[in-house]
């Protein structure tokens, strides 16, 4: 059965990167191999995408963590599945520290692999989604005037237009129409709406 999932495949090894590959084709699922990290990283930076990847710990140049590294500088929501060697396992926790999604110690059984990319490719599809989500919101807030994001902000903490008015010195019904404004602007149903789309905001910036 076929899928939507493109899978990048990061290994030295051509004897594992030939096994993978014919064993996704099998699966219905696309991948794309690499036998370097610094390989994989030039395609990112051409703008090829990913649904998640599978990268051996131990490779020459650039090893596994140092590439969960290089994809978070790179603020790349691709989630990195890591194959290790028995003596990489601290190696393997601490890049999960680091924001990878799991590894798998050698020899593994590539059908729990398989199900391990799908869950990543589905966090991943969620995470992209959340962040479009996001800047789009950051769009629409940063079309704001300074006083209407302003407003929006001390709505945001449940301070009343009073309170707006006193602390921004402008009259209430002053705030009133600024708030009216963001909530079209910003697309906000109610209060606590806006409330949500400035926490997640903040959290982004």
């Amino acid at each position: 059965m076929n899928d939507s999932t493109h899978v990048a495949v990061v290994d030295d090894d051509m004897a594992i990167l030939d096994a993978l590959r014919l064993y996704f084709r099998g699966e219905g699922v696309a991948a794309s191999c690499f036998e370097s990290a610094a390989g994989f990283l030039a395609a990112i930076d051409r703008d090829e995408r990913f649904d998640c990847v599978v990268s051996d710990v131990r490779m020459p140049g650039m090893s596994g963590l140092e590439l969960v590294h290089q994809m978070a500088a790179r603020h790349r929501n691709c989630p990195i599945i890591l194959i290790t060697g028995h003596g990489d396992v601290d190696m393997a926790v601490s890049a999960i520290k680091s924001g990878a999604f799991d590894f798998l110690e050698k020899p593994f059984d590539e059908s729990r692999l398989l199900g391990i990319i799908r869950s990543a490719a589905r966090r991943g599809r969620d995470e992209r989604v959340e962040q479009e989500s996001v800047e789009q919101l950051l769009l629409q807030f940063n079309s704001l005037s300074p006083r209407q994001r302003q407003v929006m902000e001390h709505v945001a903490t449940g301070m009343s237009n009073k309170d707006i008015g006193a602390r921004l010195n402008i009259s209430p019904k002053t705030v009133e129409n600024h708030r009216a404004w963001v909530m079209e602007r910003m697309g906000a149903r109610n209060v606590a709406e806006l409330v949500q789309q400035a926490i997640r905001i903040k959290a982004r910036s």
